[in-house]
């Protein structure tokens, strides 16, 4: 990877962290071995728990967590920031469906992408 590719990435990324913490999904927390590090957002948590119990699934593949947090951030955008549940839903099935299409799909995919990060570090 060149350092422009590498250069374009990490503004990728710091854009996205940066949609996720203005969107509320995301804050900045102290953990007890970290300096400072993002976590999830109370009302974020709640949602991804929600989900989760109802995929009622024993696997934990990183396939199933990035649906879980791909579910969880779509309803989220409706509960919380208050898109309205038909043009949340439009999104999700155009992602779906259009995805490699989409301009949308690439940033839903940004903060996917840091979500997981987020999540593997929690878990550990």
């Amino acid at each position: 990877m060149s350092n422009e590719d590498q250069e374009h990435n990490l503004e990728r990324m710091a854009s996205a962290i940066e949609d996720l913490i203005y969107m509320g999904v995301i804050k900045f927390g102290n953990n007890l071995d970290q300096e400072e590090s993002a976590i999830f957002s109370p009302q974020f948590s709640i949602i991804m728990s929600n989900v989760k119990a109802d995929m009622k699934k024993s696997s934990n593949t990183v396939d199933d967590n990035m649906k879980l947090l791909y579910y969880s951030l779509l309803i989220y955008l409706n509960e919380h920031l208050k898109l309205p549940k038909s043009l949340t839903m439009a999104l999700g099935n155009d992602i779906e469906k259009y995805h490699e299409q989409m301009q949308s799909m690439k940033l839903i995919s940004n903060y996917v992408s840091i979500l997981q990060n987020i999540f593997e570090r929690a878990s550990q």
